[in-house]
């Protein structure tokens, strides 16, 4: 019998070749459970703005155009300037109990606006007095620039009655 066939167990070469293949699942599984954070991370974002955008929408509703007699541009109650979460929470009168404190905290960053777009006369006149309400919702650190910030954008037609 030769000495190789004695031999039993692994040789350095393939301890090394399963070591190298065990790190490079691991280094995969773990860019996976990274990418699934980051998802789950703006998924419970859009979902928080979501919630934001519907307190905007009961404390601001949008309002029927027998309503609006002036330029809807100029409009009160259609242009709604930056107001934060925690303001609408404090309009309609919720009971702290209502809202646990990590969620009030967690809504600390977000805002609600909504504006009319411009538009030129010609262009009004031609699409049968039709203006688009811009309602957004904002998040994250406001030492970033708006354009930096995350957002929900929500376009909404509304027809003034001439």
């Amino acid at each position: 019998m030769s000495a190789r066939a004695d031999r039993s167990g692994f040789t350095l070469l393939e301890v090394m070749i399963a070591t190298i293949i065990l790190s490079i699942g691991l280094v995969v599984l773990l860019t996976s459970f990274s990418n699934c954070q980051k998802v789950m991370k703006a998924s419970q974002d859009h979902e928080t703005a979501q919630y934001v955008l519907s307190l905007g929408e009961t404390v601001y509703p949008i309002p029927s155009p027998d309503l609006v007699t002036g330029d809807p541009l100029e409009d009160e109650q259609l242009n709604i300037q930056e107001t934060s979460a925690e303001d609408l929470l404090d309009e309609l009168d919720l009971p702290s109990s209502e809202l646990p404190k990590d969620r009030r905290d967690e809504l600390s960053s977000y805002t609600f606006e909504r504006a009319v777009d411009e538009v030129d006369d010609e262009e009004l006149e031609r699409a049968g007095f039709l203006y688009t309400l811009r309602t957004r919702v904002r998040w994250g650190s406001t030492r970033l620039r708006d354009e930096e910030r995350p957002k929900l954008e929500v376009l909404t037609l509304w027809r003034k009655k001439k």
